[in-house]
Parts: C-alpha cells; sequence; structure tokens
C-alpha cells in the first residue's frame, strides 16, 4: 500500500512544480523582456539622433560659414583681407648677360647667369575701404617692399649687365616712322651715347630706377607713355604704391560672388586686346568662392599681367593642419592663338610661339613680353636661342593653394619672368643687323605662406567645429548601435531560454504521465470511492 500512496503523492506534487516553475518563468522572461525592450528604444533613439547629426550638422554649419564668410567688418574674412596677415615676399632673380659683345657681333648666343635671389618683405594693404549697397566694396590695395639683405645673395648695389630698354622700346616706337626720322633717331642715339647693354645695379633696375635722356623724351616718341621724371626701372613706381581701384562682390546674399572682381578702375573690363580677352573674370588670388566639389578650375585677374587666366586643379596639399587644394598655371595658359584657340584674342603683330605673351598692347607699345621662369612651358625654340636657362618645374611653377570650404588663399607661389623683344630695324643703325629673340631680363616670385598662429585660427573658425561635431555624431552612432545590438542580443537570450523552459517543462509532464501509467488506480474515477477510503485509511 505503501507505493501507492508514493505514486499519489508524486503525481501531485509534479503538477504543483510545474506549475510554479511555469509561473515564475512567464514572470521572469516578460520582466527581462520589457527592460531590453525599452534598452533596445533607447539605443535606437540614440543612433536616430546621430545620424540626425551626422547628415544634419555639415548642412547646418555649411550655413553658418554662408553667413559668417562674407566681407564685412568682424567677419571671418574680413580680418585676413584688410591686412593680409600672411608674411609675403618679392624675390627677385635677375639675367646678367655675360658676353654683350659676342652676342651684337653675331659671334654667339647671349650667355645668361642667374642671380638671385633679390628678396624684399612686403606688406599689401587695404584703403580707401567704401562698402556699397549693391553688395560690392570698392578698395585700393597699397604695396610696400623692404629689402632684406640677410635672405638675398648680395646688396642691392650688385651691377648686373643687361639690355638698354629705354633704348629698345623707342627703337620698337619709331617702327612706323619714315626712313628719315629713324635715321635722325640713330644720329641722337649715336651723340647720346646710348649702347644696347649697360651695367646697372640691382637697385637701379628694379625700384629706383636710373636717369635716362630717353625716358624723358619718351611721350614726346610715343604719347601714351606716362611721365617717370626721367627714370627707368623695371619695377619703378611699383613700391609704396597700388595697382589701382579695385571693386569685388562681398558675397553677401551669392557665396558664387564671393571675392569676384566686378570693376577695376571703374571699368566692367579692358581696352589692350579683343574680344573675350579684355573680360575681367573672377579674383585677384587672395580669396574666392568656396570650391565646389571637385572644381578644376579657378581664374584668377592680375593687373602685371594684363589679363585673367585660369589655374588648374593640380592635387590635395596639406597645409598646417588644413587640407587645400593646389592650382597651378598649364602650358594652355600663355599658349598662342594656334596652340590654343582661346587665346587667339591676344594674338598681336609679332606672332610669338607658345609660352610668352606679348604685352606691348598694355605696356605703351613698349616691346616686353610675359613668360613662366626660364621659359617653363614654353616653345623649345625660346631655348635654343640663348646659353644658360634650366627650367625645373619645383622651381619655376605658378601655383595657387585654396581652402576648398572658404576659398582662402592659404600659399601661392606666383613666378613669372620678363623679357625684351629684340627686333632689327635696318633704318636704325643700332638694331640694324641685331639678332631677333626675346631676352630674358629677370624673373620674381611673390610668394608667401600661411602662419601657425592664422592656420589655427582658420582651423577653429572653419575646420574644429565640423570635426568635433562628426566625431561626436560618430559616438553617438556607435553607442545607439551598441545598445541596440545587446538589446537584440539579450531578445535572443530570452527567446532561447524560452525555449529551453518548454522542452523542461515537457519533459516533466512527460515524467509526470508516465508516473500516472505507472500508478493506475490513484485518484481515478474507474475505482470506486470506497476503495479510495480504504486506501486513505490505510495510508
Amino acid at each position: 500500500m505503501r507505493s501507492v500512496w508514493h505514486c499519489g503523492y508524486y503525481f501531485r506534487n509534479t503538477q504543483k512544480t510545474i506549475s510554479v516553475k511555469t509561473t515564475f518563468s512567464v514572470l521572469t522572461m516578460w520582466t527581462g523582456v520589457k527592460k531590453t525592450v525599452i534598452t533596445g528604444g533607447i539605443g535606437l533613439a540614440v543612433l536616430v539622433l546621430g545620424l540626425i547629426l551626422l547628415f544634419c550638422f555639415p548642412l547646418l554649419f555649411s550655413h553658418m560659414v554662408q553667413q559668417n564668410l562674407p566681407l564685412a567688418n568682424g567677419s571671418i574674412s574680413y580680418k585676413v583681407w584688410k591686412d593680409i596677415p600672411i608674411p609675403l615676399y618679392q624675390k627677385v632673380y635677375l639675367f646678367n648677360m655675360t658676353n654683350p659683345e659676342e652676342f651684337l657681333q653675331k659671334a654667339s648666343k647671349p650667355r645668361l647667369e642667374e642671380i638671385g635671389p633679390y628678396t624684399y618683405r612686403s606688406w599689401w594693404i587695404k584703403e580707401n575701404i567704401t562698402w556699397h549697397h549693391n553688395d560690392t566694396v570698392t578698395y585700393r590695395e597699397r604695396k610696400k617692399f623692404v629689402f632684406r639683405p640677410e635672405l638675398s645673395v648680395g646688396g642691392e648695389d650688385d651691377l648686373i649687365t643687361t639690355i638698354n630698354f629705354p633704348m629698345v622700346a623707342a627703337a620698337a616706337w619709331l617702327r612706323n616712322a619714315i626712313p628719315l626720322e629713324k635715321v635722325a633717331a640713330s644720329i641722337v642715339l649715336f651723340l647720346m651715347k646710348e649702347k644696347i647693354f649697360v651695367q646697372k645695379s640691382v637697385w637701379q633696375l628694379v625700384y629706383e630706377g636710373y636717369p635716362n635722356f630717353l625716358t624723358v623724351i619718351a611721350p614726346l616718341i610715343h604719347s601714351g607713355v606716362p611721365k617717370t621724371h626721367g627714370h627707368f626701372g623695371w619695377l619703378y613706381g611699383k613700391n609704396n604704391t597700388d595697382d589701382g581701384e579695385f571693386t569685388v562682390f562681398t558675397g553677401k546674399g551669392d557665396l558664387n560672388k564671393f571675392g569676384i572682381i566686378e570693376k577695376w578702375n571703374g571699368t566692367h573690363s579692358l581696352k589692350y586686346w579683343t574680344g573675350s580677352c579684355n573680360t575681367i573674370a573672377g579674383s585677384n588670388g587672395e580669396l574666392g568662392p568656396p570650391l565646389a566639389k571637385e572644381q578644376k578650375t579657378v581664374t584668377v585677374f592680375q593687373t602685371d599681367f594684363c589679363r585673367s587666366w585660369k589655374l588648374n586643379y593640380k592635387k590635395e596639399v596639406n597645409i598646417r593642419g588644413m587640407k587645400c587644394h593646389r592650382f597651378s598655371a598649364k602650358k594652355s595658359v600663355l599658349a598662342n592663338g594656334t596652340d590654343n584657340p582661346e587665346n587667339s584674342c591676344f594674338t598681336t603683330r609679332r606672332h610669338l610661339p607658345s609660352g610668352v605673351m606679348d604685352l606691348s598692347p598694355c605696356r605703351y607699345d613698349s616691346p616686353v613680353a610675359l613668360s613662366f621662369p626660364h621659359f617653363y612651358l614654353a616653345s623649345p625654340s625660346y631655348l635654343r636661342a640663348v646659353e644658360g636657362l634650366k627650367p625645373n618645374a619645383s622651381l619655376h611653377e605658378f601655383f595657387l593653394d585654396i581652402h576648398p570650404r572658404s576659398g582662402i588663399s592659404t600659399s601661392i607661389s606666383a613666378r613669372i619672368q620678363l623679357n625684351a623683344i629684340l627686333e632689327q630695324d635696318k633704318n636704325i643703325r643700332q638694331f640694324s643687323n641685331i639678332t631677333e629673340l626675346v631676352l630674358p631680363i629677370l624673373w620674381q616670385e611673390v610668394s608667401g605662406y600661411l602662419t601657425k598662429e592664422l592656420a589655427d585660427e582658420l582651423l577653429k573658425d572653419l575646420e574644429y567645429p565640423l570635426l568635433y561635431a562628426s566625431i561626436s555624431a560618430y559616438c553617438i552612432t556607435a553607442l545607439g548601435v551598441f545598445v541596440l545590438l545587446i538589446s537584440l542580443t539579450l531578445l535572443l537570450y530570452h527567446w532561447t531560454d524560452k525555449k529551453k523552459h518548454s522542452r523542461q517543462e515537457s519533459l516533466l509532464e512527460h515524467d509526470g504521465l508516465n508516473e500516472e501509467e505507472d500508478c493506475p488506480n490513484v485518484l481515478n474515477p474507474s475505482v470506486s470511492p470506497k476503495m479510495n477510503d480504504h486506501i486513505d485509511g490505510d495510508v
């Protein structure tokens, strides 16, 4: 009878155990699931917040830059534009003619010796600033140059043998004169003891100038030539003066016009060339519109070049922690109209080979030409005509580095060469047998590189806010993903745990059924109540 009692007891307790465990398991599971779902919801919210910051803050920051970038008192660009804080230097290299007599006798090519650099510290200061209601500003930019002997190969009193350019210019001005006038000019040149080559100091050839009788009478020979107090120098009158009056767009309302020149000396175009070549386009190279994505060219206008020209994208460079885009002058810039049809409107009567531009239309018909140093990117014919030149991209390339988000120039290396165009004239004795060629005179490099102080300031205003916000957005996004993954993992765990408990319950129920089979008469309705009572009594 004891085995019968044992079967009944086990059966009843098994059913109770299964019921208790099931209830506790369900409660525990739903409590865990609830917490996991809440945690997952928080993770999803954090993830969405991170994604919103990641995609929206750059747009917001770009809008803030657009509001603070245009030229105005106190703006980001104004303090860089008004008094350029980048240290600017001008390096001048002169070509010393070592065999003038041999050249004049046609015994050899011009043998040139480059001497330099003669370095000048430069300051560019905006003056007479006037703001207009059409979102433009007018100003003059005074440029001052001070010689720095410690950065130079010698003193300004170094002597250079070079071409007597006033004499060459006078011969060019008399080109269309009648033969009698040319003969008279030959006599005057002889009596004045003018020679084709002269020896002058660096200072005289550059900024100071030197007295020359031909510069005194130049306005009489050519009416367009300005008076220079009887002095000539290649950069005479360029120190502590300005390049004219500029009117540029401030960029307010339209950043695509930021720094773009509207007028120069009150006019919208030049008068030296024909057609589109007279267009004043682009900026002056100090600042311009923010760069578009994958922008391939920028346009700059320089009064010394008498034109606008395009610089082509070359590569990305890092300037003191700032990613900038470098634009450089390509071969097409100074190509003639045959090699580059866009330049056909610069063509003059001389039809020079590519690589040298005749500037005479904007230099009072003086036979002066522009090229890159050492005839870099020019026709090989120029190099064959002289000795001593070695073009080198790393030394002679013209480039400009621009911060893409602001359009501000962070560094520049503007390298150009001035040349004299020598031409024969049978009626002027001194030029009756001269070899016709383009003779290099000097080349100069105006360079400026971003200082650490200015770089830190620009980074603080234009780079760090976006950088820090992006890092924060990525961290928030990563946190949201992490929390969400944990939640999903816990949900997976609860689901797996539920299946495990379900299997255990099934096994317990199965065991209970087996016990019931072993004790068929325990609480079995088919057995008489008396028998059940008897069993209970025996127990």
